[in-house]
């Protein structure tokens, strides 16, 4: 019997045991209370320059000719055992033996939401907002959880607490629109949306979709992160959820989304 592999860094409760080092918990940085107050994360400069611009149109069809290795990687992020080969032959339409039924939704589920992704930007209907945000969620997690699309709180178990992740979410809107640098406001997103977890589940993946619109939708290519380097992005996951120290990961997509020389 194969083991499978461990999904990419779990909840931030998984992480309520363990102690940020002394040296983990604070570098000088101007604005860290107001990072803090409008994304739940903080940051140090990150070069994002390293993500060269195209255009919109060039980087929405290279969306579409990459869909296959897109949903790939982030299945595989996610444990999945299916192969690129059993991905673009799933979605053929054509099914593919000895994998769980779990796996198969899961690979479909992220091809729809890619798909809808896709048609949004297209269309010029993308929008950085709760209901495009909870579009993709309903459609990445539909097979995970019955309140997917719903903030938590929101859905069957209704807690006061979704008010502060709508809140939450609207200081993360404001701080976008004030943020210049469309590479910086997709990282920052990334970044706030995973360590706050809107969502009762898919929160990473439906945050990745979201920051592939944002820079999609502003002129530049989609970052996609290899399953290969998956411990690397565990470990920053790790220092975020920790530390709330947003700038390892940052640096890391930065790596992930700048063209090999």
């Amino acid at each position: 019997m194969v083991t499978k592999q461990p999904r990419w860094a779990p909840d931030p409760e998984t992480y309520a045991a363990r102690k940020p080092a002394a040296d983990d918990t604070y570098r000088p940085v101007a604005d860290r209370d107001d990072q803090l107050h409008d994304t739940g994360v903080w940051w140090t400069d990150v070069d994002t320059a390293r993500i060269l611009p195209t255009d919109t149109e060039r980087a929405w069809r290279r969306l579409r000719e990459s869909l296959p290795e897109l949903v790939w990687n982030a299945a595989k992020l996610e444990g999945n055992d299916f192969t690129l080969s059993e991905v673009r032959t799933l979605l053929a339409g054509v099914t593919v033996g000895d994998h769980s039924a779990e796996d198969e939704l899961q690979v479909l589920a992220l091809s729809e939401a890619y798909g809808a992704l896709r048609d949004l930007i297209g269309y010029g209907r993308f929008q950085v907002d709760k209901s495009t945000s909870d579009r993709l969620n309903r459609i990445v997690a539909r097979h995970e959880t019955l309140d997917a699309g719903r903030f938590r709180g929101e859905g069957t178990l209704r807690r006061n607490g979704s008010e502060l992740l709508r809140a939450r979410f609207a200081t993360l809107q404001g701080r976008l629109a004030e943020t210049g640098d469309p590479r910086l406001q997709a990282l920052i997103y990334f970044c706030s949306a995973t360590r706050t977890r809107y969502y009762p589940g898919g929160n990473k993946r439906t945050a990745l979709l979201m920051m592939t619109g944002i820079l999609i939708s502003n002129g530049f290519d989609a970052i996609a992160i290899p399953h290969v380097r998956r411990l690397e992005l565990d470990h920053a996951l790790d220092t975020l959820v920790v530390t709330e120290d947003a700038t390892e990961l940052m640096s890391f997509l930065v790596d992930c989304g700048t063209p090999e020389s």
